[in-house]
């Protein structure tokens, strides 16, 4: 990565169920710069990002008891509710499939990656995304 920490003074929430994958992606974004709260199912993550009002929320699709979809889907009617900037949101999954990312984007994410995610580009994706968010 560079010498220049692309994500300071990020908050992101990371929802992803496996723990090796949640514990790699937390450390690849902390050394970045971003404050990382990691956690690993929707209900939680729903929590952390009503709570935090996030800049950007990465998001497993495949996750136990409630997916993705789920949390997309109560993050974007708070953010409406409560007049709240939308955050950058992020889904990643295994899935190869076409009809994922179109469902994905379509039920609010912006951006959609396959897994396993490549670090600079997800890096890069949310530096981007969130830089063009303040402009």
């Amino acid at each position: 990565m560079n010498a220049v920490h692309r994500l300071d003074r990020t908050t992101i929430v990371l929802v992803e169920d496996d723990p090796l994958s949640r514990a790699s992606l937390t450390s690849l974004l902390e050394s970045e710069g971003a404050h990382v709260v990691a956690v690993e199912d929707a209900e939680t993550g729903v929590e952390a990002a009503l709570e935090l009002l996030p800049d950007a929320v990465v998001c497993d699709l495949d996750l136990p008891a409630m997916d993705g979809f789920y949390l997309i889907q109560r993050l974007r009617d708070h953010e409406i509710r409560g007049d709240h900037a939308p955050a950058i949101a992020v889904a990643l999954t295994g899935h190869t499939d076409e009809s994922w990312r179109l469902r994905s984007i379509g039920e609010g994410f912006q951006h959609f990656m396959m897994k396993p995610a490549r670090p600079d580009e997800l890096v890069t994706l949310l530096s981007d995304a969130i830089d063009s968010r303040h402009m």
